[in-house]
């Protein structure tokens, strides 16, 4: 059974949602998946990214990507959403936010947690009662790991079973899996920043003050802020005024 060469995987695997403003069903049409998926590939080797897993639904997608460079998912995503921002408004003759605010990350630390996050992305469509099997589903990277390749590569299942070559087996085994945890749902949304710093500030008993002093507790907010708040690097910047390269280092310390 092949295996990926390291059980901590890091920050370079991320979990990403992007969803409908007023879970608006953005994706309903076949076209319009077809057209998202089509300038998502665009980007992703300009970015240097490599999809790991996906599933579209009416009204949201999961991704699940790999980049050792934050901000180069950022660059991705940005680019991507606003271009199908334009077509989707052009085609429904309409104008405005299509994103419900910015899209949600959530770093994938162990390879656990990345099998999971695989299984849970292909059952979005099973949960939803959209299918009853799988390889039903049309758009969702799981018949692509059986062989029809379009966003997952070569590359792709090299990183997630550390070999291209007999990992079909586990593929399944993997999806025999019925208790998915660490992987957060898209229902439970998006925390305020007010309401995350406030809470972590009470849980230690400490203030933002102090907490700016120490790489070792302001490491953990910022991964809580990115994790439960969907914060950029360019965010949190602008939140604790220190340059977004030395809180990049700080959160690579703690992953």
């Amino acid at each position: 059974m092949p295996r990926i060469a390291r059980k901590y995987l890091g920050s370079s695997y991320t979990h990403i949602i992007i969803q409908g403003i007023d879970r608006e069903y953005i994706f309903q049409e076949d076209s319009l998946k077809d057209a998202y998926k089509y300038i998502l590939k665009k980007n992703l080797k300009e970015t240097n990214t490599t999809v790991l897993a996906y599933c579209f639904m009416d009204n949201h997608a999961h991704f699940l990507v790999y980049n050792e460079q934050i901000l180069s998912i950022e660059k991705l995503m940005r680019k991507t959403n606003t271009s199908f921002a334009k077509l989707y408004n052009k085609t429904k003759n309409r104008v405005g936010y299509v994103f419900r605010n910015r899209y949600y990350t959530q770093a994938i630390l162990t390879e656990t947690q990345l099998y999971n996050c695989i299984v849970y992305i292909h059952n979005n469509p099973i949960k939803a009662n959209m299918c009853n099997y799988k390889k039903e589903y049309n758009y969702s990277s799981y018949n692509e790991y059986l062989g029809k390749r379009d966003l997952i590569t070569k590359e792709s299942i090299k990183l997630v079973f550390g070999s291209d070559k007999n990992y079909i087996e586990t593929f399944k085994i993997i999806h025999q899996n019925k208790h998915i945890e660490d992987i957060v749902e898209v229902t439970d949304g998006i925390k305020n920043v007010d309401e995350i710093i406030s809470e972590y500030l009470k849980n230690n008993n400490t203030t933002i003050e102090q907490v700016k002093k120490d790489n070792a507790m302001l490491g953990n907010l910022l991964i809580e802020l990115r994790h439960y708040g969907g914060k950029s690097l360019r965010e949190m910047e602008k939140i604790f005024n220190i340059n977004r390269n030395k809180l990049n280092r700080i959160i690579n310390k703690k992953i």
